[in-house]
């Protein structure tokens, strides 16, 4: 079987929201889908899988290159997506 990780973590070890919190509440409120659908904080996610989160009035599109659980730093996350 597949490695996964919660989509909530992985958004908020990449950096691309603040706090784990908000990665939490980003996926309640529909703000980030996964390969064109909406998903809850506890989605598996694998590497492959289309990430679109939508906050302050954009939308980031990134493709999950690496499976991460913790954070890291900016340079480090950059190398975990396209």
């Amino acid at each position: 079987m597949s490695e996964s990780v919660r989509v909530d973590v992985w958004i908020w070890s990449v950096r691309l929201v603040k706090t784990r919190s908000l990665a939490a509440a980003a996926c309640r409120g529909g703000h980030v889908r996964v390969n064109g659908e909406r998903v809850k904080p506890a989605h598996a996610l694998r590497t492959g899988d289309e990430v679109r989160v939508r906050q302050e009035g954009r939308e980031r599109v990134v493709v999950v290159k690496q499976l991460i659980r913790k954070r890291v730093g900016a340079p480090v996350a950059v190398e975990c997506y396209v």
